[in-house]
């Protein structure tokens, strides 16, 4: 019998390692924290130490509450998130339950017959998309303030909420009368967390105050009133993700929220151990995965979303959910499906992250190569994500309004003037810099269909500012199909492999921050001592 430290260090070092693996395929690592489990379980390690399963539990809480940080509340009103939502929760519970019925009664891959309500729940742990995965791969990418981004994580949301009542009504159980004191509790709660947001420095108090107010403020009370404890986090989240410094404590928050969710994909993997049958299945439900995809498709586009919006809010949304393993373990304690089935979808999950991610690596690419086909489902009617296809007597385009960007686009209007634009596709930030007369609009400058549409004749100078290398690369490679291209384009590097990833997709300046940071620093120092020496000589 292992001891649970050693179980603790098997599986740390069983991650790592293939993590490492997966990174190194062009996978997701979570992939390979996921095979590591299964990996863990065939040894007969399954179960986990003394940290995997509270700190599994944590990742799902942290993970929601830094999602709570970024989310613009407004957003998720809208009818595109609402409708989308719940549609396709309806039409892919009906497909799914279907499936799984017909599966079980004709008995294919030795599954006894299930009934309707059995079919259901499946069908509905089937239904909802991954927020895990989808927040992965709109942070790698870039794309978490995108407007598909939001789209996505809008939907996710509700989602979230929808589970929220499943699990209220599966249990037969009703939240407790403290409940109704919970709109008074988050009204006091944000007005105290954005009081102490003022006099908490950048110290460890910053991670303690983000730990205290997910799992105390939100997780812990929640619960006590009967309520999802990681919903209470996402709330908690949003409630303090309007101030100024929510960016800062989301940043702070990340590590811990990637080394928790780590447990969390390895407990996953360690649940179960797979036959031949049982895998069969699993691949069998992954067929439903285009089915899945392509109905977010459809009904994004008929809300009146441009085809390229969509397809990339689809293609996060194209998995199945943590939560359905939730669902699952639910409906075996009511005694409606057996533990088999928990690996069924466990394994069902895992596959169907290994098809959604390399499709989510190289969306931009696919989009450009079938956006003649895809286009096709654009209404005829003017989108809410229409770019603009002409920027005026504009000749420096500057993509991505960050500190980098703002900085450059400052620098430049002294000499240019209003011949600088600026595009963002964080719409916030996009209204604030206009509200304080700054030439800036709206557009997803990783977007191939805007380029090409874009009249540029009078464009010189493109400057690539966004905050993420993966954003920058895609512009480029957008830029560098671009045909009779009269422009110069020039990005910010931070090591070899960005200096020579964007040099290859037809940049013709990378500027390398670390490289450059020492020099330019002493060649300030030296002015400032200069000026102050000829200041002094003045005054005398």
């Amino acid at each position: 019998m292992l001891e649970l430290w050693t179980i603790d260090a098997i599986w740390i070092s069983v991650a790592f390692t293939l993590g490492l693996m997966a990174k190194k395929v062009n996978l997701p690592p979570l992939i390979g924290y996921l095979v590591g489990g299964f990996l863990l379980n065939y040894i007969g390690i399954r179960e986990g130490g003394m940290a995997l399963h509270v700190v599994a539990d944590l990742g799902i809480i942290l993970l929601l509450f830094t999602i709570g940080l970024k989310i613009d509340i407004r957003s998720i009103l809208s009818k595109e998130i609402l409708l989308t939502s719940s549609l396709h929760m309806i039409l892919s519970v009906l497909a799914f339950s279907m499936t799984i019925f017909i599966i079980s009664f004709f008995g294919i891959g030795g599954l006894t017959n299930l009934g309707w309500q059995s079919s259901i729940l499946i069908g509905v742990a089937l239904s909802f998309s991954s927020t895990v995965f989808a927040v992965k791969v709109l942070e790698e990418k870039g794309e978490m303030t995108s407007f598909h981004g939001n789209i996505s994580i809008g939907i996710l949301i509700i989602q979230d909420i929808i589970a929220v009542v499943f699990l209220s009504i599966s249990k037969g159980e009703l939240p407790n009368i403290f409940v109704l004191g919970i709109p008074i509790y988050l009204y006091l709660i944000r007005f105290v967390f954005i009081w102490l947001l003022k006099y908490i420095d950048q110290s460890e108090l910053l991670t303690l105050f983000g730990f205290l107010a997910a799992f105390v403020a939100g997780a812990i009370v929640f619960e006590f009133v009967g309520l999802k404890p990681d919903l209470g986090a996402l709330i908690i989240g949003m409630l303090i993700g309007s101030h100024s410094r929510s960016k800062e404590l989301a940043k702070h928050m990340m590590a811990f929220k990637d080394f928790f969710l780590i447990a969390f994909f390895l407990d996953i993997g360690m649940s179960g151990l797979p036959d031949i049958n049982i895998i069969f299945i699993s691949l069998l439900l992954c067929l439903l995965i285009p089915f899945k995809t392509g109905l977010f498709l459809i009904i994004l586009t008929k809300l009146n979303l441009r085809a390229r919006t969509s397809w990339h809010a689809s293609l996060s949304l194209s998995t199945f959910s943590e939560f359905g393993l939730i669902i699952g373990i639910i409906g075996m304690k009511m005694g409606l499906i057996d533990q088999q089935w928990l690996v069924i979808i466990a394994l069902a999950l895992s596959f169907s992250y290994l098809l959604a991610s390399p499709l989510n690596i190289k969306a931009h690419a696919y989009f450009d190569r079938y956006s003649k086909t895809l286009t096709k489902l654009n209404t005829k009617k003017d989108h809410p994500d229409d770019s603009p296809l002409d920027l005026g007597d504009a000749e420096i385009i500057i993509c991505g309004m960050g500190h980098v960007g703002r900085a450059a686009y400052h620098h430049l209007t002294k000499d240019f003037a209003d011949k600088v634009i600026g595009l963002d596709y964080n719409k916030i930030v996009v209204n604030s810099l206009q509200e304080s007369h700054k030439n800036v609009v709206w557009s997803d400058a990783t977007d191939s269909l805007f380029w090409r549409n874009l009249n540029m004749e009078n464009i010189r100078y493109i400057l690539l500012t966004m905050d993420d290398h993966a954003s920058n690369l895609n512009t480029a490679i957008a830029l560098n199909n671009c045909k009779n291209k009269k422009f110069s384009v020039s990005s910010p590097g931070h090591s070899i492999e960005e200096h020579n990833d964007l040099k290859k997709e037809g940049v013709d300046y990378v500027y390398n921050y670390y490289s450059r940071a020492g020099s330019e620093f002493a060649g300030s120092f030296m002015n400032f001592l200069e000026q102050r020496e000829l200041d002094k000589k003045k005054k005398s």
